[in-house]
């Protein structure tokens, strides 16, 4: 019996390059409107200027955190 040469399939992680290319157009679109503000005179300090989407991060980052806290130091 001969073997068969195989070729392997070739995986594109597709949504690994629509989560970068999602990060990266956020990413302009936040630096974009950073230099529109200082323009205007409007200071950036603190998570006062963060938009919905970045304040929800941060929540779910910081109940994320409480979460592993409780995991491994409480229980």
């Amino acid at each position: 019996m001969a073997k068969k040469n195989k070729q392997k399939k070739k995986y594109t992680n597709k949504t690994g390059e629509m989560l970068f290319d999602y990060i990266k157009t956020n990413r302009e679109y936040s630096d974009e409107n950073r230099r529109r503000q200082e323009e205007e005179g409007v200071k950036t300090t603190g998570l006062k200027n963060l938009n919905s989407m970045e304040k929800t991060c941060v929540v779910i980052i910081v109940l994320g955190v409480i979460g592993l806290i409780v995991k491994y130091l409480v229980l």
